[in-house]
């Protein structure tokens, strides 16, 4: 085992460094555990190894003191604990644990360059519906290099053992990768896609799009054409997949978090800004990933 607290270890499978794996990371709360589930899912799914990662969150500056070793036993017992239930859920999974002693951002941030998906718990404050995520996972979303799933509590009106289905946001063709990512998770789960594009006229002649384009027919033609044309790539491919398409005269977030309310996954393509503090997510995302009732996978767009 290493020790060393500067260095983050690049776990292995079968004697080579493992890459284009799941990730979950785990601190041991109930709704790390739903991630856990989710994450042993996901690669049962993909077919490829589950990594179980705990952070130890010390700066990784100097050696380990008698706290920060007991820190590390605590967590290699959580990780090999988590395993085994994850094991449970899919027996032939090959899995393996990491534990290390360092920030949690960064350390998740290098998780997403070796990762094909990390899986986050995003964590409110107490047991009420819709408030704040978890600034660990918004923060490693905003950095993320590979998709990122954001595990929620589930709702107290959730409908049980309701036949799910998958919701992508469409903005326009530069979705395409978040747009794969939905077809594939349909496909996996045996369930629906639904594709919703939401449009909205412009409230003022100050409006930043020109009215002939949205508003009436036109509007709406002009919506389906966006739809289609996002989605024509990968109909073919995923034609086992059924397929809704949902224009939606609304502003995106109140159209997908609507389409969300019954799914059991929401995809949306990760726009990301860089602000003066680094990289940041756009309003729509930042809302669904604080609202959501769903899971939601976030897709990073180069």
């Amino acid at each position: 085992m290493n020790h060393n607290p500067s260095s983050v270890p690049t776990p292995e499978h079968n004697g080579a460094p493992l890459r284009g794996h799941v990730v979950v990371g785990v601190d041991g709360s109930a709704l790390a555990d739903l991630a856990v589930e989710q994450a042993a899912d996901e690669a049962a799914f993909r077919g490829v190894p589950l990594e179980v990662l705990h952070v130890v969150d010390r700066a990784p500056d100097r050696e380990e003191d008698q706290q920060v070793a007991a820190l590390r036993e605590e967590a290699e017992s959580l990780v090999r604990t988590t395993a085994e239930r994850a094991r449970l859920r899919h027996p032939d999974l090959a899995i393996v644990t990491t534990v290390t002693v360092a920030r949690i951002v960064p350390t998740l941030e290098q998780a997403t360059d070796r990762a094909a998906l990390v899986v986050l718990g995003g964590r409110g404050l107490g047991g009420f519906a819709g408030l704040l995520l978890g600034s660990v996972s918004l923060s490693v979303a905003a950095a993320a290099r590979c998709p990122i799933l954001v595990v929620r509590a589930p709702h107290a009106n959730a409908p049980l053992d309701a036949p799910g289905t998958v919701v992508v946001g469409v903005s326009g063709l530069d979705c395409a990768p978040a747009v794969e990512a939905a077809f594939a998770a349909a496909q996996a789960r045996g369930v629906a896609l639904r594709a919703v594009h939401a449009w909205a006229p412009p409230v003022s002649p100050a409006a930043p799009y020109a009215p002939s384009l949205w508003v009436g027919d036109d509007g709406r033609k002009n919506a389906e054409a966006t739809l289609a044309t996002a989605l024509e790539p990968f109909v073919n491919r995923y034609r086992q997949v059924p397929l809704t398409e949902q224009i939606v005269c609304d502003i995106p977030t109140h159209a997908l978090l609507a389409a969300g309310d019954e799914a059991e996954l929401v995809v949306l393509a990760a726009h990301r800004r860089h602000g003066r503090f680094g990289p940041n997510l756009g309003r729509v995302t930042h809302t669904l990933l604080h609202h959501s009732k769903a899971p939601v996978l976030l897709v990073p767009i180069a």
